[in-house]
C-alpha cells in the first residue's frame, strides 16, 4: 500500500489497517446549497438544492471514530477467539518538515525528531497486541491476520491521488467494524484513500516546481558557506541519520541538533521557507477544489457515524467501570 504503510513483520499483514486508520484533515468547505425556489409551478419543477456543506469533524470527532473502530475490532476478534487490547492513540505532537526544518527553536529540541522516533518505536513495542502477535506461532500469526483483515486483499478497490490502485479486504474485523460505523463499506473505503493521500501528492508538486528548486539552491548556498554542502534537505537529513551509525544516542542527538539548527537558520535566512509554505497553500487550495467531492462525502459519512460511535464507546466504558480489576492496559498503536 501507500507512503504510510508501518508494521513490518507480525504487522505486515495489518499494514492495510494501520494505513487507512490515520485521518486527513482538509480545510476546504463544498460550496453551499443553492437558494430556495419560490413556491408555484415553477418551483416544484426545479431540481433539488443539493445537500448542506458537510461540517469538518473536530478533533475530538475523530478521536471518538477511531475509539469505537478500536472497540468494534476488540469485540469482533475476542469473537472469534483472538484478544485484542483496546489501545489509545498517543497525543502527536511530531513535526513534519517535507521541504526542510524551517524552525529554528523547534530544530535546537528536536533535531530532526530522531528522539522522539526511538520513544514511539519504543511504544510500538511496549503496545499489547504488539506484544501478543509476536508471541504467536507463525500459524497462529496467520489465522489473526485472516480474522483482523480478511485472507486477501480484495473486495476494496480505490485509486488514490497518487495514481497507485490500492486493495484490502472487504472481510475480516476491520472491514466489519468500519461497515458497522460507516454503513457503505466501499464508498468509505474509496473516500478514505482519496482524501489521505492528497498529502503525499502536494508535497510531490510543491518539490517538482521550479520556484521550490530556485529556492532549494539558495539554500545550498548558505549552507556550503556555515560549512555543511548539502545539495538540498534530504540530503542533510541523511547525514543526520548517519550519526547514530557511529555516535552514542546522547552525541548523535547533540550533532543532529546542531545539523537542523544549521538547516532551519538557513531556510528562514533565504526564500526556502517563504516559497516552500506559499506553494504547498497554492497546491493544497487546487487539490481540495479538485476532489471537494470525496473531501464532503468522507466528513459526511464520519459525521453520520458520530451517534454509533457514542453509543459504542459509552457502553464500552461502561462495560470496563464494572469490570475496571480486569480491564486492558492501553498502547500506542493498533497492531
Amino acid at each position: 500500500m501507500q507512503r504510510h504503510d508501518p508494521g513490518r513483520a507480525t504487522a505486515a499483514a495489518l499494514a492495510a489497517f494501520l494505513l487507512l486508520g490515520g485521518c486527513g484533515s482538509a480545510t476546504g468547505t463544498p460550496a453551499g446549497p443553492a437558494p430556495e425556489a419560490t413556491a408555484g409551478p415553477a418551483a416544484a419543477a426545479a431540481p433539488a438544492a443539493p445537500p448542506a456543506p458537510a461540517r469538518e469533524p473536530s478533533p475530538a470527532d475523530t478521536r471518538l471514530l477511531e475509539r469505537a473502530e478500536q472497540i468494534l475490532i476488540s469485540r469482533c476478534m475476542d469473537g472469534r477467539g483472538f484478544p485484542y487490547a483496546v489501545t489509545e492513540a498517543p497525543d502527536d505532537t511530531a513535526r513534519s518538515f517535507p521541504y526542510g526544518v524551517d524552525d529554528i527553536e523547534w530544530a535546537r529540541a528536536h533535531g530532526y525528531g530522531g528522539r522522539d522516533q526511538r520513544a514511539a518505536a519504543q511504544a510500538r513495542e511496549a503496545d499489547p497486541n504488539q506484544r501478543y502477535f509476536r508471541g504467536l506461532s507463525a500459524s497462529g500469526r496467520a489465522a489473526a491476520r485472516t480474522a483482523l483483515m480478511g485472507s486477501t486483499p480484495v473486495g476494496l478497490s480505490a485509486t488514490a491521488p497518487t495514481g497507485m490502485t490500492i486493495t484490502a479486504s472487504a472481510e475480516g474485523c476491520i472491514a466489519d467494524a468500519e461497515r458497522t460505523l460507516y454503513g457503505d463499506l466501499a464508498t468509505w473505503f474509496r473516500v478514505k484513500v482519496v482524501t489521505m493521500n492528497l498529502g503525499p501528492v502536494r508535497e510531490a508538486r510543491v518539490h517538482e516546481d521550479g520556484q521550490y528548486a530556485q529556492a532549494v539552491g539558495q539554500w545550498a548556498a548558505c549552507m556550503r558557506a556555515a560549512g555543511r554542502p548539502y545539495a538540498n534537505p534530504d540530503a542533510s537529513r541523511q547525514a543526520a541519520a548517519r550519526f547514530g551509525e557511529s555516535m552514542p544516542p546522547a552525541e548523535a542527538d547533540a550533532a543532529e541538533a546542531e545539523l537542523a539548527v544549521v538547516e532551519a537558520t538557513c531556510a528562514a535566512g533565504t526564500p526556502l521557507a517563504r516559497v516552500s509554505q506559499a506553494l504547498d497553500h497554492t497546491y493544497g487550495e487546487r487539490l481540495r477544489a479538485q476532489h471537494q467531492e470525496e473531501i464532503a462525502l468522507r466528513w459526511r459519512l464520519q459525521n453520520g457515524a458520530l451517534p454509533k460511535a457514542r453509543q459504542v464507546s459509552e457502553k464500552h466504558s461502561s462495560e470496563q467501570h464494572d469490570t475496571a480489576p480486569n480491564s486492558r492496559p492501553s498502547g500506542g498503536s493498533h497492531a
